[in-house]
């Protein structure tokens, strides 16, 4: 019986947690180790309950479901609530990456219009999308996917004062239908360093219910400072201009993180 407790303690986590990596994007070779380690300790507790108690087969299986269910919260929890110490780069002459996730697409602004809609050749005007106006005419549009596993704590792009802080009401659509980050509630922060502006959209989703904004309108931030948490699965998007100097150092499906993730660097003399 000690074995089929811990067999069926690892099928059962894999099975549940595989399947929901799935479903939220978390890579496989982050899922399937941890479900195994779940189930492994799930296992060992209801093999515990066993020495004491003569325990039937459904009632073993139903305890493990549901410390597989309580011990992968509890690290999913503790993963999404952590908020580690982080040093941005040396190098004054760089944008960062807001948040920790993968980039999604990197859009063109012309003419103060955005291509959303790949497949229609649909376009929304920068005004559209973030409700409000910013001195970007051209630019670009950077989309930042985060999963549950990411750290949730967004960070400054760049240096500057916050000349704007703006909560937008909306809806909570779930972040796969491309129509989300046009209607979802989101916060949008403007930092001008002087030289240019770039905006930092946080957007929320389906299970998103809130976004805690850790600064204020007028006060000056630190590249790499904390500027608030959204909660749980989300993206946040970087509206950065086109210098005439500006190289992007990222891709498609890169994982960057914030504060130490070099979306763009740029001359100095601008």
């Amino acid at each position: 019986m000690t074995l089929l407790i811990y067999i069926s303690g690892v099928f059962l986590s894999l099975f549940i947690l595989v399947l929901l990596g799935m479903k939220w994007e978390i890579k496989i070779k982050v899922t399937l180790p941890s479900a195994f380690f779940i189930g492994i300790l799930s296992g060992a507790i209801v093999h515990g309950f066993y020495l004491f108690w003569q325990l039937r087969y459904y009632q073993i299986l139903l305890i493990e479901i549901v410390l597989v269910g309580v011990i992968a919260v509890s690290m999913l929890l503790w993963r999404f609530f952590r908020d580690p110490e982080r040093i941005p780069p040396g190098s004054e002459n760089v944008i960062l990456s807001p948040a920790d996730g993968r980039i999604i697409y990197i859009k063109k602004i012309e003419e103060n219009e955005i291509p959303f809609s790949e497949k229609k050749g649909r376009k929304f005007s920068l005004d559209e999308f973030i409700q409000s106006n910013i001195d970007i005419n051209n630019g670009y549009l950077i989309g930042i996917a985060m999963n549950y596993l990411d750290v949730h704590v967004n960070r400054a792009p760049i240096a500057g004062r916050i000349t704007l802080l703006k909560h937008i009401k909306g809806l909570f659509i779930s972040l796969k239908n491309k129509e989300a980050v046009l209607q979802n509630e989101r916060v949008l922060t403007v930092i001008d360093n002087g030289h240019f502006q770039v905006g930092i959209v946080q957007i929320a989703s389906r299970l998103v219910r809130k976004i805690v904004p850790y600064i204020t309108e007028g006060r000056q931030i630190q590249i790499g400072e904390r500027m608030g948490m959204i909660r749980f699965g989300s993206q946040v998007d970087l509206i950065i201009p086109a210098l005439p100097s500006l190289r992007l150092d990222i891709k498609i499906n890169e994982e960057v993180k914030a504060c130490m993730s070099i979306i763009a660097s740029f001359n100095r003399r601008i």
